[in-house]
């Protein structure tokens, strides 16, 4: 009875979507050199805080797409239209929620933890990210700019994991933020298309919703961004140049849009989303690896 339980909040909470965010505070962390002594106790508590964040938006969303009905229109893919678990009636969408804002909650404990040792900016930032989170589905995602605050997002655990762990930010460091948001921005874009009829209907305008067919076009834009941006941080010194391995990956994302441009079923967006997810999970691991070990050479 146990396990299975344990087995519905695996589904409903998707950890493996929170990498993206851990990536991000891992790259803030280091991004300035290696922390040193209780630096490190701040990282885990920051790594702790952020990863709780993240499953809190995932069980929340669920929890309002399940109530806006969004999720009984969305076909099932692996990669979009949430976990189901609510729709299949496995778990009581009140238990759902409570899951969601216990997470946030502990989320919040550890940064007012941090705050004790950091001072008030972390406060700041923490409250930024809960109103995002507690926002996104009710506002931000029903007035065009969920994508947008997905980028805030990576910006500010970037920045925010740079400041608990160092005590100061770099604000000329911020392009390397919008590295790891974009990285996001591009799994929520791609995963946002096979779901563009079922947005339209509730109301919901994500870019894709709006840009219909050509959606494969806003999302050819944000890749192109995405690796010239890597490639210039680079030139500018702002990434060690191992970070541009992460272009490796990254070509296979033009691939992914030759593919949403032509597909017609659903099986070959599937097959897209993907390729997608790999790729950008390996640019976001391939530049935090690289700040990493360039921490470690300094």
């Amino acid at each position: 009875m146990v396990s299975a339980k344990i087995s519905i909040y695996w589904k409903l909470l998707r950890p493996k979507t929170a990498l993206s965010t851990v990536l991000a505070a891992l790259g803030g962390a280091f991004y300035l050199g290696l922390p040193t002594g209780f630096n490190y106790i701040i990282l885990l508590l920051v790594v702790i805080g952020v990863a709780l964040a993240h499953l809190s938006i995932n069980a929340l969303n669920d929890y309002l797409d399940y109530r806006s009905g969004l999720d009984t229109l969305t076909p099932r893919t692996p990669f979009s239209g949430g976990s189901k678990v609510l729709v299949d009636k496995l778990l009581d969408p009140r238990e759902a929620l409570l899951l969601s804002l216990t997470l946030l909650a502990i989320a919040s404990i550890t940064g007012l933890i941090i705050t004790l040792f950091r001072g008030l900016l972390i406060l700041i930032l923490a409250f930024i990210g809960a109103f995002i989170i507690l926002t996104y589905n009710n506002l931000w995602v029903k007035i065009a700019l969920g994508e947008f605050m997905i980028l805030v997002k990576g910006i500010l655990v970037f920045l925010g994991s740079m400041y608990a762990v160092h005590g100061l930010i770099r604000y000329d460091v911020v392009l390397v933020g919008v590295v790891y948001g974009l990285v996001s921005v591009v799994i929520l874009y791609a995963n946002f298309i096979p779901d563009i009829e079922a947005d339209r209907a509730i109301g919901r305008r994500t870019i894709p919703s709006i840009l219909g067919e050509y959606a494969w076009v806003g999302y050819t834009l944000i890749i192109s961004t995405l690796i010239a941006l890597i490639a210039l941080l680079v030139a500018m010194n702002m990434l060690p140049y191992t970070s541009l391995l992460a272009v490796v990956p990254g070509m296979l994302l033009f691939k992914v849009a030759s593919t949403l441009k032509r597909a017609k079923r659903l099986e070959d967006l599937v097959e897209s989303l993907r390729v997608n997810t790999i790729a950008c999970r390996g640019i976001d691991t391939l530049i935090t690896l690289a700040i990493i070990a360039r921490a470690l050479i300094i």
